[in-house]
């Protein structure tokens, strides 16, 4: 039985469908698009009193789970349709691991929140078109992780400069030692901070801080440049993106907050930091 229709299909749909198969066992031959759950599961169940490959005990097991594992196999579904669209067409499925498969959906059958969907989608699509940093820590982290870590780390992505030189390179400013303020007003407290780097996201230092390098980069927020200078190593704040950090961050919306560069410049005053600014076109 399958619950998407893949007829008329691209080519990148049906390689990716048929690698799947082969990989995970997860059957995907086209026989209907089935609209209603409840009509779902019991379509299931039908096809599990038919299969003469079951005893009459394994039978039995399965029936009384299916309403369960109809929703593990729409959870996978809604994971693998909304990740067609950024699949790129000339994709290499050859080269994806069927470990690292099995692996992906064991976990992303259990994911039945459609904004966490989402980023499990773009977490398979990425993986597909190549990009290494899609690691098997990467699923476990967004198995364990818990809304509330979700929202602080959504809400730090909004608060972080790109490197204008180097695209990979990003650089959350987060004061919350000496400006702990602002950050409480966007619900952002030093817990969450603790929760975020047991989970390898970032790495937290209240002490001591992190800082640019020593040839401090131009940074970017917001279509805005900002090229930075002090007598001392710019500061960045309490915390710093793992690998790991970066590689959920690219695959995170980020929406600017419009009090965020007050908020820094207030900051880089106090700190002897001067600034100047240069709007992008």
């Amino acid at each position: 039985m399958s619950l998407i229709n893949i007829e008329g299909s691209s080519q990148v749909v049906i390689k990716l469908l048929s690698m799947i198969e082969k990989s995970v066992g997860w059957i995907v031959s086209p026989k209907g698009n089935q609209k209603d759950f409840h009509e779902g599961i019991q379509i299931y169940k039908e096809s599990i009193k038919n299969d003469q490959s079951l005893s009459g005990e394994e039978k039995g097991a399965r029936i009384s789970t299916a309403r369960k594992d109809l929703r593990q196999y729409i959870n996978q579904r809604k994971i693998i349709e909304n990740s067609i669209k950024d699949i790129d067409e000339n994709a290499d499925f050859e080269n994806i691991d069927p470990d690292w498969l099995a692996y992906f959906f064991e976990y992303a059958k259990n994911i039945s929140n459609e904004e966490i969907q989402l980023v499990w989608s773009k977490l398979l699509a990425n993986k597909i078109n190549g990009n290494q940093q899609m690691t098997k820590k990467l699923i476990h982290i967004l198995s364990v992780i818990e809304g509330e870590d979700i929202d602080v780390f959504c809400k730090i992505c909004s608060m972080t400069f790109d490197n204008v030189k180097k695209e990979k390179s990003k650089y959350p400013f987060i004061y919350i030692g000496d400006f702990p303020s602002y950050y409480n007003s966007k619900n952002i407290r030093r817990y969450h901070l603790h929760s975020l780097a047991d989970l390898g996201l970032i790495e937290y230092d209240i002490a001591n801080g992190f800082v640019l390098p020593a040839t401090s980069p131009t940074i970017k927020y917001d279509g805005v440049i900002y090229n930075l200078s002090s007598e001392n190593r710019i500061t960045t704040g309490n915390i710093r993106l793992t690998t790991i950090g970066a590689t959920l961050l690219s695959m995170t919306e980020r929406i600017e907050q419009d009090d965020f560069i007050p908020h820094c410049k207030r900051v880089w005053e106090s700190l002897n930091i001067q600034y100047e600014t240069i709007e992008q076109l």
